[in-house]
């Protein structure tokens, strides 16, 4: 029997032209036509506009110069595609603190259906480099990217927050007084910015275990706070699309949401479905 709200949306998803994702944009919007998606977004990484050079970082973010020819790949594929599937334009914006007026510009000069908004980045690495746990304090860590979160949030460059909680990827466990201490003035950063949160999925692929990102302590924080939920995979091969869309409609029943049903909800740059939670 499908589960009542199982996400027939998927707004994050990536291909070959950040340098690590295979495939083409066409092969994902397959992938989310073969499930029966309704909506489905492409949002690849968007060039690291805060280092000098075109290409600063081919392994993990499109070129400068490839942005134009992606916003017009992407519109050609949504026209192409629109008696099938509703196909979002969006991007994955990486927040680097004191350079927002460079990504305003940046998006401002593109016809974005929607901007995803990323923390990758916290006391001045990625928070994915698994070897800085062994020498650095990890509360240091935790406390820089929840302000930065919080930051984000604020800045009124982004329709939706990606993966919160991903700094704890590959981190020593964070203590619950500490993660109560920093996770509440993120939420009510978010709630207070009127933010879309995604519920993403890569969180299962990274850690492993029962907790997408964000985990359901934040989650719970943030439907307490009225933030609406999205959907996102993450995908970075066709075949991830959707990936674990049943896990989060069965943690959106846990966490009390059980038979609500996704509608458009009114962000920054036009509208999104997302699961309301006022």
């Amino acid at each position: 029997m499908p589960t009542p709200n199982l996400p027939f949306f998927d707004y994050h998803s990536h291909h070959d032209r950040c340098g690590h994702a295979v495939g083409g944009m066409a092969g994902y919007i397959d992938a989310a036509r073969a499930l029966g998606m309704a909506e489905f977004g492409v949002s690849d990484h968007g060039p690291c506009y805060w280092r000098p050079g075109d290409h600063a970082q081919p392994g993990t973010q499109m070129a400068n110069s490839e942005l134009a020819s992606y916003v017009a790949e992407a519109r050609a594929l949504q026209s192409d595609y629109a008696r099938s599937i509703t196909v979002k334009v969006g991007i994955e914006a990486d927040f680097i603190e004191g350079r927002e007026e460079e990504l305003a510009r940046l998006l401002d000069a593109h016809p974005f259906d929607y901007a995803l908004g990323s923390v990758h980045y916290a006391a001045g690495a990625s928070i994915f480099k698994r070897d800085r746990w062994q020498s650095e304090r990890a509360e240091d860590v935790f406390a820089d990217y929840y302000r930065q979160v919080a930051l984000a949030a604020g800045s009124g460059l982004f329709d939706v927050l990606s993966h919160l909680t991903a700094v704890e990827a590959y981190a020593p466990p964070i203590p619950e007084a500490l993660a109560d201490a920093l996770y509440r003035p993120a939420a009510d950063a978010v709630a207070a910015a009127g933010c879309v949160v995604e519920v993403n999925t890569s969180g299962y692929r990274k850690m492993g275990g029962d907790e997408p990102f964000p985990n359901r302590r934040m989650l719970r924080l943030l439907i307490e706070r009225g933030v609406p939920l999205t959907f996102g995979s993450d995908c970075h091969k066709p075949e991830e699309v959707g990936f674990a869309r049943d896990r989060v409609a069965a943690i959106l029943a846990e966490l009390g949401l059980a038979g609500r049903q996704p509608e458009p909800v009114t962000v920054r740059r036009g509208s999104l479905l997302a699961y309301r939670t006022d």
